[in-house]
């Protein structure tokens, strides 16, 4: 599924929605969310939904529009929801396979990191070093 696009990329980003609401749980409602906001598309190149279906967002070659000032070099990845415990496996099955794909793309040679580590916010909320198996430095390990 994943694509290697052909801007230069060292480091993935993950967040989630910040809600739960199964009205929410889609990419035309995260795209109108960032439209209202001022942007011109969805900001994210992915977006997971609950039932573990992967869309497609923002086109991978344009740089996202997710991290504040951490933009450039990067692809912008969502899962929908709010709380940690209610992430589904298939979320997670989704994430650790399109990352995956990422990661042999890239032989290996790129980084994941949460929303998080470059904002004031606890996005994603849930423990994405473990969902990818990631070391100190955000690099995912071999299994």
């Amino acid at each position: 599924m994943f694509k290697k696009p052909n801007r230069k990329i060292n480091r993935v980003f993950l967040h989630c929605s910040a809600s739960d609401n199964p009205q929410h749980d889609n990419i035309k409602t995260i795209k109108q969310w960032h439209l209202q906001r001022g942007f011109t598309t969805i900001g994210y190149h992915f977006f997971i939904s609950k039932d573990g279906i992967i869309h497609t967002g923002r086109n991978i070659e344009v740089k996202p529009a997710a991290q504040a000032r951490h933009n450039a070099g990067t692809i912008a990845i969502c899962l929908h929801g709010l709380k940690k415990e209610l992430f589904t496996i298939e979320q997670f099955k989704s994430l650790k396979k399109l990352c995956k794909e990422i990661n042999v793309a890239y032989s290996g040679d790129i980084s994941f990191h949460g929303h998080c580590e470059v904002s004031n916010k606890s996005c994603p909320v849930f423990d994405y070093k473990e969902v990818l198996v990631l070391n100190n430095k955000g690099f995912m390990v071999n299994e």
